[in-house]
């Protein structure tokens, strides 16, 4: 309980809502801090690859949230994401590589398919 209480105290100091942050204490979900400052010299650059992430409206960023299953925040050089285990690890590559200039669409993509797939018991696997 004592590092669930440190990850809330995480959240809350990057501005997540506190009726959102209080979900990490539950067992279920975890946080997960990406640091994506120093992964973009380019100023410019940087501010452009962040906003790719939102998309237009936020709509980019409700996409990864609804495939995830994550609520993720993007603020200044840090997105904080919260959810389970391996909703965060989906979202930590889908960050990182729009970071490297890998548009998050194609990863959204590739979520929808596997989704579509996993309904078929066939292709389940």
């Amino acid at each position: 309980i004592i590092i669930k209480a440190r990850d809330l105290i995480k959240l809350l100091s990057r501005s997540v809502p506190a009726p959102q942050a209080l979900k990490v204490l539950s067992d279920d979900t975890q946080c997960d801090v990406i640091k994506i400052g120093g992964l973009v010299r380019n100023k410019e650059r940087f501010v452009k690859r962040r906003q790719r992430l939102v998309g237009p409206n936020g709509s980019t960023l409700k996409a990864i949230e609804m495939l995830t299953d994550c609520y993720v925040l993007i603020q200044g050089n840090t997105v904080s994401a919260m959810g389970s285990f391996k909703g965060l690890k989906t979202c930590r590559k889908i960050v990182e590589d729009a970071m490297k200039n890998v548009h998050p669409i194609y990863h959204i993509k590739e979520l929808m398919i596997k989704r579509e797939l996993e309904k078929d018991p066939e292709l389940k696997n």
